[in-house]
């Protein structure tokens, strides 16, 4: 089933500093592209011509919380490049950085990852001596794994003209890597994360014209749970692709990634690159490069070709380039190897005959980086440019169909984006559906994009939010939520394992073999008992919301680890007394991560169909309520107000099941609870 992201509501708490994440170290750290273990295996039976896919849903459905949902293609405006700084690999890095923001005629500014501040005052005195502008290069302190910053991510998305970040799995066993979208977004770019549920690396995605999207058939090897047209359902929600297009991967003996970035790139909406493997290259790879040449020109493309062979292990590509706005930075391999002049000439004159007279070469030498199946498109992501004089502004919490309760406080969010600095952000409500707004909540707050909102003495079904964003220049924008909420005179009552464990509430469980134990069984991990058999004080350790430290933090049941084959799955039991048709909204929450960015999955059990669910009625493997992959405390917050006698039967029993999507690791539990509003009951 579709992994069903459309009830989702996912927030990473604001400490992230108290998280299972390793003490940054400023040891060289040089890991190959390709992942521990090796590439998935080549299908024998994949297709050796690209093919499209159109996702399943229509445009009413929504994506992660409202709004457009569009990804730039790479061509587009870029206000800069994203780094991680290594000095490994002949300086590739300090080479990008000094050639990008060197010369006073480009303002495009170097974004760099370093893992402390003695690794920034190493990187800034290498990017100076190398001749860099360091007012154009920005720093990021966070921890990483390695310097395969394009796959990892983040993946920049526009939601309604304000920039948001889509979070894609990476490498289990590159935690650190996996983590970075989600710090990037909170701690830096101010933006909001959104756990994608799919397992893809940024090399093997381009966005292209017209909503389209271009990966290579590993991403069925990465998600064999998925089907392709639920896969393009994913790329649909979270970065706007309307049209996915799979194109067979290279074989493994040929490219260790097996990423489209490999061997072909779009240069702009009608012309692209394509590799044109040697004579007595692998057959495969010749006839994978070759068919996809009509296939683009039949899409309207222009194709150009430049060299590409192997040497052993070695993948020699020069499509692995990045473009920032007139300035393209291509490959050479030259300067290392003399013998390869002739195919840095050739590669450079189909470069220059792509993209034509306005724009600029910037080749950089990548013979010292090739050999670990990579090259410099994998390690720098573009930042898009915002162009509008105008800022703007999207109205993320309340978006419409939510009840609150008069005098409880909420979470307002919205994001807000601008060619220069939001500067402050008002907010207003609405009692008549946005006719009107006269109502102030508050006035000249930092663009936070949060606001804790005490709800007024105001009855109405037809509340809505306006969040009016200003820059420094004194321009603005307006946005209100996409729908009507209530606000409504009801009680709320919280249900967690502060009180009645064991006795009005249970959790039980460590691990399942896998999804067809799991499948139609409402208790599929009673056979390991309860928590707090397995370790005395586990309630406990659910009962509130106070762990702040990482993995042996006190505060937080950490499961046992699952045998090998096995995923960590929970089943968590509340007796509800508030009958159904008297509940307004039913909260169900859970905080805590997975052990190494391990994407934990929240369902509901549904009475009726006698299976999981995502309380919207879509049932089975991967029809999760809300998901998170994190290595800090994460939220998996699902809100139930339609059908409720499905999810609580006549005794009063709800039944909600947090269920791992990798094997063998463990789940770090923190709160859990449920909280009903309720109006005219007994």
């Amino acid at each position: 089933m579709l992994r069903n992201t459309l009830a989702l509501t996912i927030l990473a708490l604001s400490s992230l500093t108290g998280s299972a994440l390793a003490v940054p170290q400023d040891q060289e750290v040089l890991l190959p592209r390709w992942r521990e273990g090796g590439t998935p295996p080549d299908d024998p039976n994949q297709k050796l011509v690209p093919f499209s896919v159109k996702p399943s849903l229509g445009a009413a459905d929504m994506p992660p919380t409202s709004g457009l949902i569009a990804s730039p293609p790479e061509y587009s405006p870029c206000d800069g490049v994203i780094f991680r700084y290594t000095t490994g690999y002949g300086n590739v890095v300090v080479a990008c950085v000094a050639a990008l923001t060197g010369s006073p005629a480009y303002d495009e500014k170097a974004y760099v990852v370093v893992s402390s501040a003695a690794q920034q005052t190493t990187a800034a005195n290498a990017f100076a001596a190398a001749g860099a502008d360091l007012s154009k290069v920005v720093f990021f302190i966070e921890p990483t794994d390695s310097v395969w910053l394009r796959d990892y991510g983040p993946h920049f998305v526009w939601q309604s003209n304000t920039l948001t970040i889509a979070d894609s799995h990476y490498y289990p066993t590159r935690p650190l890597d996996n983590f970075i979208p989600t710090l990037l977004a909170n701690n830096h770019y101010v933006v909001p994360p959104y756990p994608m549920g799919l397992y893809y690396s940024g090399g093997n995605f381009q966005p292209g014209p017209n909503r389209s999207g271009f990966i290579t058939s590993l991403i069925n090897s990465d998600n064999p749970d998925l089907s392709n047209t639920q896969i393009a359902d994913l790329y649909r929600l979270y970065q706007g692709i309307d049209t996915l297009h799979i194109m067979p991967r290279l074989p493994s003996t040929v490219d260790g990634t097996g990423h489209i970035d490999m061997w072909m790139y779009l240069v702009d909406d009608h012309t692209c690159i394509i590799s044109q493997f040697k004579a007595g290259s692998n057959p495969t790879a010749i006839q994978v490069t070759d068919n996809a040449v009509p296939y683009m020109q039949a899409l309207g493309f222009n194709v150009y070709r430049t060299p590409a062979w192997n040497v052993g292990s070695t993948h020699y590509t020069y499509t692995n380039a990045f473009r920032v706005n007139n300035r393209i930075f291509t490959i050479s391999y030259a300067s290392g190897n003399p013998a390869y002049a002739a195919d840095d000439a050739a590669a450079a004159a189909a470069w220059q005959a792509a993209a034509g007279p306005g724009v600029t070469l910037v080749p950089i030498n990548c013979y010292n980086i090739i050999p670990s199946a990579g090259a410099i498109h994998c390690i720098v992501m573009q930042v898009p440019r915002y162009t509008d004089p105008n800022p703007s502004v999207h109205v993320l919490n309340p978006d419409g169909g939510e009840a609150f309760a008069m005098a409880q406080t909420y979470d307002l969010q919205w994001s807000a984006t601008d060619d220069e600095t939001v500067s402050s952000v008002d907010l207003f409500y609405s009692t008549d559906g946005g006719a009107t707004y006269p109502f102030l909540i508050a006035a000249g707050l930092p663009d936070t994009g949060h606001y804790s909102w005490k709800i007024p003495l105001k009855s109405t079904p037809n509340a809505k939010v306006r969040a009016v964003a200003y820059d420094n220049l004194g321009n603005s924008a307006t946005a209100d939520s996409t729908a009507n909420f209530e606000m409504t005179r009801t009680r709320r009552k919280v249900y967690d394992f502060g009180t009645g464990a064991g006795v009005n509430k249970w959790a039980w469980g460590a691990s399942t073999t896998a999804w067809s134990a799991v499948n139609g069984v409402r208790y599929p991990a009673t056979a390991s008992t309860e928590i707090e058999v397995l370790k005395p004080g586990a309630y406990a350790q659910i009962a509130s919301s106070n762990a702040t430290g990482g993995d042996a933090d006190a505060n937080r049941y950490v499961s046992p680890i699952p045998a090998s084959g096995s995923e960590s799955t929970h089943v968590f039991e509340f007796l509800i007394a508030e009958a159904p048709s008297c509940i307004v909204d039913l909260e169900l929450l859970w905080e805590g991560y997975g052990d190494d960015c391990l994407q934990m999955e929240l369902y509901v059990w549904d009475n009726v169909a006698n299976n999981w669910s995502d309380a919207k009625g879509v049932l089975g493997a991967n029809a999760y309520a809300a998901n998170y992959s994190g290595n800090a405390d994460g939220r998996l917050e699902v809100h139930i107000r339609q059908n409720l006698a499905n999810y609580i039967d006549a005794n009063g029993r709800l039944t909600f099941m947090l269920y791992a999507e990798r094997a063998t690791q463990e789940s770090f539990c923190d709160y859990v609870s449920v909280a009903t509003l309720y109006k005219n009951c007994p």
